[in-house]
């Protein structure tokens, strides 16, 4: 289950990536590129590794509760990253209205002021958090021998990613502003 788990984040991460460079370079007015197919695709994997997730979870914390010892000062990386992971599902909401709503078929824009640009940047720290904290253990789990490289790599990567990302909504927000 926990490799499953593995494939399925890795998955997600890459989709991710594309999805977020081909939206920052939307928001930028660079290349207007949208696609539907890449977001819903995302989403599903995102969805299974939740429930995935969450089954790991319940049982981690059956566990604990057996065993009555929490070590809840021990285990802060675990709740750093189930924590993180409910933002991000929380905040996918804000993200998926952020731009506009569909309204009869029609997708009509909305204006992006200061609490969607907050929202979405909240986003962007929440999965940033939920990656560094899971880089690691999503390696282990895949089989990776060498970590160290392979998680710094992984990490630079999806930092320049992210950091491109949060200009594209920043850039978004001073062209609603102009």
């Amino acid at each position: 289950m926990r490799r499953l788990n593995g494939i399925l984040a890795m998955a997600a991460l890459a989709l991710f990536v594309v999805h977020g460079i081909l939206g920052a370079l939307n928001l930028m007015n660079i290349a207007p590129i949208v696609s539907k197919i890449l977001s819903h695709s995302m989403l599903a994997l995102i969805i299974a590794h939740a429930v995935i997730a969450v089954g790991l979870t319940v049982r981690s914390v059956v566990i604990m509760a057996k065993t009555k010892a929490p070590y809840v000062r021990q285990n802060r990386l675990f709740w750093a990253r189930r924590i993180s992971g409910v933002l991000i599902l929380v905040l996918i909401i804000f993200h998926t209205t952020a731009f506009g709503i569909n309204s009869g078929g029609v997708f009509r824009l909305v204006p992006f002021d200061v609490f969607r640009l907050i929202t979405q940047i909240l986003f962007l720290l929440s999965i940033a958090v939920h990656i560094i904290t899971n880089v690691k253990p999503m390696l282990i789990t895949l089989g990776v021998k060498k970590l160290r490289p392979a998680a710094g790599d992984i990490l630079f990567y999806i930092s320049a990613a992210l950091l491109f990302m949060a200009a594209g909504f920043i850039i978004y927000y001073i062209r609603w502003q102009l």
